[in-house]
């Protein structure tokens, strides 16, 4: 039993390892070669590349936590460690995914943090093991739903979300700032230094480890 939650967290580590070493192959392909060469891309084609990259790894995370989720519900264990003690016996998986869904929504959302922790608490004794991971990763899951919303909406909201985002970050909004650019700056007190790409893809890693642990 333990192989299937084992292969939901091998299936996010490996989309989240693709994502970063897409948006590093994006600047390693905008950089001017020796000789004045011409870069292969534009840097306007660069950071749609590290958008889609981070896009990517969202899109992965969305789906590690309802996967795994599902499966606990269902009495799965992880790779170390013991099942969570459920409220709830589903009698097979997908059952267990029906009865996540709330009652008159069409689906249940497993990107906004807070809605997972109560779910989890309904489902799980002290919601574990999400309410915990998801509680202590709260703001940096907003931040990335917030940059998402920026990749994925093109509205006036989204993007007023997303430059409070960046001014509350670097201290400055700069001209034509866009989504790609803030996602390959370097984050501010990392050492050594990385982006804020690397810097939310890391800890998201971490946090899956923590919900599933091998």
């Amino acid at each position: 039993m333990a192989r299937q939650l084992q292969s939901v967290l091998k299936d996010l580590l490996r989309s989240l390892h693709d994502s970063k070493r897409l948006a590093a192959d994006a600047y390693i392909w905008s950089t001017p070669g020796g000789h004045g060469a011409r870069p292969h891309i534009s840097a306007k084609r660069r950071d749609y590349i590290t958008e889609m990259a981070f896009l990517s790894a969202f899109q992965a995370w969305e789906v590690f936590v309802e996967e795994s989720f599902v499966l606990y519900l269902w009495g799965r264990r992880p790779p170390r460690g013991s099942a969570p003690s459920r409220y709830a016996f589903p009698p097979n998986y997908v059952t267990a995914t029906i009865w996540v869904v709330p009652e008159g929504r069409p689906f249940a959302e497993w990107t906004d943090a807070s809605r997972v922790i109560g779910r989890a608490e309904r489902f799980f004794r002290a919601g574990r093991p999400f309410a915990a991971v998801l509680r202590s990763n709260q703001h940096l899951l907003e931040e990335m739903r917030t940059i998402r919303n920026a990749v994925a909406h093109k509205s006036e909201s989204a993007r007023a979300r997303f430059d409070t985002l960046v001014r509350t970050k670097l201290g400055t909004l700069p001209p034509n700032y866009t989504v790609g650019a803030f996602l390959g700056a370097t984050a501010p007190g990392t050492a050594p230094p990385i982006s804020f790409l690397e810097s939310y893809v890391g800890r998201i890693d971490l946090a899956a480890r923590l919900i599933v642990p091998s």
